[in-house]
């Protein structure tokens, strides 16, 4: 500092204008970090130019050579001696173009900025011309544009990236990493333009490296056919589809169930009106239509395209164009969060029975204990016979299928888990039925779609039942604390929560703060079931409680009230506070595991879940239910 202090003034004065090559490489940091950058910005060009196929070749993962291959218009040799030019473009042309921008690129120092610190050559033949032409660039030094024959569309080589600035090559991963990252770039945007439903107006890429083809998709398929081409069928069959539009404003895609939900984000995917996004905006409407479903520290998984008219989206926020501005934010994200969490309710929460059969199946290299079974008594007739279609009036089979219960008295000592068989179906066929299984005396036909049973209470905590091609196992506390909050919800919203009044006050010792905190909230607190006043300086006085509430903990609830508004600073009718308020209201006054549930108690809790509409997870996101197919059995008794 010292030194700078005493240093004289030069003649001619210490401010100098940068050369443009200078200037360059500083725009190359932001615009141009590594490979995938190139890529990116090489694909928007491309598809800019209106491509339909695309080729990406990389050497050494990108750092050694990254060459995009288009059919797009191409361009004439005049066209081409400004390419390489900072700020040359052909997607703007005045300021007021800026609010209204629909093309991809539109800044023009991409192109400029891979020149100042790579080697680069372009070369492009426009539709309909008869010859094409070539240009160079290496490190700022352009060179003469020169005939070359090809074919229509355009090829632009960029070559050992960083080679004139060395401190920013060594930044650089090791060559899997970055062709992970270019790979990835364009599997983005391989999703971003898919065909419509037609087949029509899809964009084809190929991806090679060192002459390996590692990805493609061909210009015909839908968005959900490139899903399942980049991640795989099992998520592809489980995903449910998105569409609902609000004006000019539409959403289209695909969400998949909670179960999917993953720690990182990379299957996260927004794109906007053809544009790959990552946007805090966006990734906050995704995790609000999850909220209550999917569990914390876990990201949802979505494909999601949303049109807009581009005067009401500003992209020109950042060099990389991967941000946004969107205007009138606030009745864009109700639209969006209530057309996702739509989508996401109609998803199977249900955790399938096959992840826990192959967890299974890979640990039977080691050996496993063995365990003598209890006795099942006498051999006698089975308490449940074979799934059969339904026989219809003719005798033929009914589209409907079900299955045979023959009615066994419990043994003495027995019956602690199971619960008792199913009241005879009215009208249910008599004698014999299809494939083998008969119905004898005593027996009877159940509609698998009937709730009234059999069912098997396990632990006192899990509930088994038949489901068409299977058997599903119910988690009793889950599955009402989900039914609780969704009861205490819907009155909250409706401002009719029923109050049971106290015949004698709770009374609650807290500190002063609490009860401070507690005063300043009465009337928020009274609008969700609540009925709390102070008594005296460090106690409040519970004097009701909402009805719905089973076995109520007045001091319990309270603690868990003011520990959420003092830990979130917001008031309890906010909608997050209230909605983690009644999750553990909820959860304490729900059925709990080791509760014993006799057959009717059992059957009015899955009366309710079908009528609720919303019974796959708990409020916490974990499942109420486990789903195994007829072939996760066969599976795990190796008939496969």
């Amino acid at each position: 500092m010292r030194e700078a202090a005493n240093e004289t003034v030069p003649e001619g004065g210490r401010i100098a204008v940068l050369s443009e090559v200078v200037r360059n490489q500083i725009a190359a940091g932001e615009v141009i970090e590594r490979p995938a950058s190139v890529v990116r910005e090489l694909l928007d060009n491309a598809i800019d130019a209106g491509a339909s196929r695309i080729q990406v070749d990389l050497e050494e993962g990108g750092m050694r050579m990254v060459r995009v291959t288009d059919d797009g218009l191409g361009m004439i040799p005049e066209d081409l001696g400004l390419a390489f030019e900072a700020h040359a473009t052909s997607k703007l042309r005045t300021p007021e173009d800026l609010d209204h921008i629909a093309s991809l690129g539109f800044r023009g120092e991409a192109l400029a900025s891979m020149a100042s610190v790579a080697r680069c050559s372009i070369r492009s033949r426009p539709r309909g011309a008869d010859v094409g032409a070539e240009i160079t660039e290496e490190g700022g030094r352009r060179g003469k544009i020169t005939p070359a024959g090809m074919p229509e569309g355009t090829i632009v080589e960029v070559r050992d990236l960083f080679f004139n600035t060395p401190a920013r090559r060594r930044f650089l991963k090791r060559e899997q990493t970055e062709l992970s990252r270019c790979t990835e770039i364009v599997q983005r945007v391989a999703l971003a333009h898919p065909a419509d439903e037609t087949g029509q107006g899809g964009i084809g890429f190929v991806v090679m490296h060192g002459g390996r083809r590692v990805f493609d998709v061909e210009p015909g398929m839908d968005l959900l056919a490139r899903i399942r081409r980049v991640f795989g069928d099992e998520l592809a069959s489980e995903l449910e589809p998105v569409e609902a539009s609000m004006g000019s404003t539409r959403i289209t895609g695909y969400v998949a169930p909670p179960r999917f939900g993953r720690r990182d984000a990379r299957r996260q995917m927004w794109f906007l009106n053809g544009r790959p996004m990552k946007d805090k905006v966006l990734t906050r409407v995704l995790k609000d239509a999850y909220r209550g479903v999917l569990i914390d520290g876990l990201q949802p998984v979505g494909f999601l395209q949303l049109w807009m008219d581009p005067e009401s989206v500003d992209v020109n926020v950042h060099p990389a164009k991967s941000e946004v501005r969107l205007r009138d934010e606030r009745s864009l994200f109700g639209f969006l969060v209530n057309a996702l969490k739509e989508a996401v309710m109609r998803t199977n929460m249900a955790t399938p029975g096959e992840s826990m059969v192959d967890r299974l199946r890979r640990r039977e290299g080691r050996p496993m204990q063995r365990e003598t079974l209890p006795d099942p008594g006498p051999r006698g007739p089975s308490s449940a016979g074979a799934w059969i279609p339904r026989p219809d009036a003719a005798g033929g089979t009914a589209a409907g299928e079900g299955y045979i219960v023959r009615e066994v008295p419990p043994r003495e000592g027995a019956g602690q888990g199971l619960s008792g068989a199913a009241d005879p179906v009215p009208g249910a066929p008599q004698g014999a039925g299809a494939g083998g299984a008969e119905l004898g005396e005593g027996d009877r036909w159940a509609p698998v779609d009937d709730l009234r049973g059999p069912y098997i209470q396990v632990d006192r905590t899990y509930i088994l039942r038949a489901v068409p091609d299977g058997f599903e196992i119910i988690d009793q506390h889950a599955l009402h604390e989900r039914l609780t909050f969704e009861e205490l919800r819907r009155e909250v919203k409706a401002g009719k929560v029923e109050v049971q009044r106290l015949l004698t006050p709770e009374l609650v010792d807290l500190t002063q703060a609490d009860v401070q905190l507690i005063t300043v909230h009465q009337d928020a607190l009274r609008r969700i079931g609540l009925e709390v006043e102070p008594f005296g300086d460090k106690t409040v006085a519970v004097h009701g409680l909402p009805a719905r509430i089973r076995r109520p903990d007045p001091e319990a609830i309270v603690r868990d009230v003011v520990d959420v508004i003092a830990r979130t600073g917001k008031a309890p009718d906010a909608e997050d506070v209230q909605e983690e308020v009644l999750h553990r209201t909820s959860c304490r006054s729900s059925i709990m595991a080791g509760d014993t549930l006799d057959e009717s108690s059992i059957r009015a809790l899955l009366e309710r879940a079908r009528d609720a509409g919303m019974d796959q997870t708990c409020p916490h996101a974990r499942p109420t239910r486990v789903k195994f197919t007829l072939a996760d059995l066969e599976k795990a008794f190796h008939r496969t």
